[in-house]
């Protein structure tokens, strides 16, 4: 598991002209993990409404990713199923994606975003200190640098995901 994480994220690093490796930015490695997550998370089988509808990323609120996130999905699959990324400026648009990275821009409308949204099935992702507690199931933090998650296990239940104990390994797991 380690490893597949690794290489996803080797593969973000972009060369420069002159051959030197270039460590990736946070959002390119944020748009690495997000792409893992969907890997290691699993919907249940009426979360889509057919089998070839694509597995939907979501980005809510000011898009800190650029053209990264497109960039680390494209023509990538998972359980055979495309991923494709959608910008939404309000959670009453959410309607269809699987997992839904909320900026930090919206970090004081957690609360109203996640009451907006009836749907269950939606692995949701933000980065902010208190999205974990407020009922976000996997939060971003910066440590040293380097940029780790939280999962609240509790909450993907909730939303009826099962998250692999491979990916919980590297998590830091909350219980609440």
């Amino acid at each position: 598991m380690r490893s597949r994480l690794s290489l996803a994220l080797f593969l973000t690093i972009r060369l420069t002209a002159g051959g030197q490796v270039r460590p990736p930015d946070e959002y390119q490695v944020k748009a690495a993990f997000l792409y893992n997550f969907a890997k290691f998370v699993e919907w249940p089988a009426e979360a889509f409404q057919n089998p070839g509808e694509s597995l939907v990323v979501c980005v809510l609120g000011e898009d800190p990713f650029g053209r990264t996130l497109e960039d680390v999905v494209s023509g990538k699959r998972v359980d055979g199923r495309a991923l494709a990324v959608r910008r939404v400026s309000d959670p009453r648009q959410t309607q269809g994606c699987r997992i839904l990275f909320v900026s930090s821009s919206e970090r004081k409308r957690v609360l109203s975003v996640l009451a907006a949204m009836d749907e269950s099935f939606v692995l949701t992702v933000g980065e902010s200190d208190s999205a974990v507690a407020e009922g976000m199931i996997v939060n971003f933090a910066l440590e040293g640098g380097k940029v780790r998650f939280a999962i609240n296990p509790a909450a993907a239940e909730r939303k009826r995901l099962r998250v692999s104990s491979r990916l919980l390994s590297l998590a830091i797991v909350v219980k609440k």
